[in-house]
């Protein structure tokens, strides 16, 4: 099974109108890969925000509650759209609780699952669940830096991109080296390539590889053609 995380903003372009040419993208990739396993996360976007902001009184529990069930809204939209377009074996319901094992289908949509947890845990223990030995992480970099984001969290924009820039690339990295550049603890508001809880399942589950790389690299994955991927492959 192939295991894809999507920020919500690939979906949700504004609070009321969803990407319909990214999800008939989407529709036609599962349709090229047709003997391949889907499960795809989609995250809250646009539609996130708009709930947040009406309850900007909330506290974290409850705005986080906010972002996940946009997340499922999202998802929801997508699988709507899968079966409009006549695919096949499309789970009609969102993964909500990634440690519950669904079976029957070929492709799968989920989205956040309780307080306290990102996206990215989440696709990490929907791998765990399903024994999925590849995931892949959209990003909007090209490439994992060889930099700690903990070292620059305190440095002016300007300082951060510098230091980036002169970091080295790390196209290949083992889970360990990934938990030594994030860390264990999860901290809010910190931009780093895999969230650390993330980053320590992968180090507990190391028959996973992951890939994090732009959407243009996606199908150099699928097809196992990984020679000169642009993006970061961690395993081992």
């Amino acid at each position: 099974m192939n295991i894809i995380k999507y920020g919500g903003s690939k979906v949700s372009l504004t609070p009321e109108t969803r990407d319909d040419s990214f999800i008939d993208s989407l529709i036609d990739l599962t349709k090229k890969y047709s003997e391949q396993e889907f499960m795809i996360i989609i995250g809250g976007g646009a539609l996130a925000g708009k709930k947040q902001a009406e309850e900007a009184d909330a506290d974290d529990e409850r705005k986080d509650w906010l972002g996940i069930e946009a997340t499922w809204e999202n998802a929801e939209y997508v699988i709507k759209r899968f079966q409009d377009s006549g695919i096949e074996k499309v789970c009609p319901d969102v993964i909500k609780d990634p440690t519950q094992k669904t079976a029957g289908y070929r492709i799968y949509f989920a989205g956040g699952w309780k307080p306290g947890n990102s996206t990215d845990y989440v696709t990490m223990t929907l791998a765990v669940t399903y024994g999925a030995e590849k995931v892949i992480k959209i990003s909007d970099f090209e490439v994992v830096k060889d930099l700690s984001p903990l070292e620059v969290k305190d440095l002016s924009k300007e300082e951060r991109n510098q230091r980036l820039a002169d970091a080295e690339d790390l196209p290949e990295a083992t889970w360990q080296k990934m938990v030594d550049l994030v860390g264990t603890k999860w901290v809010p508001r910190l931009n780093t390539p895999l969230d650390p809880l993330a980053a320590k399942l992968g180090l507990e589950n190391s028959f996973i590889t992951l890939y994090i790389c732009q959407e243009s690299q996606l199908e150099k994955v699928l097809s196992d053609d990984v020679q000169g991927l642009k993006g970061t492959i961690v395993q081992g």
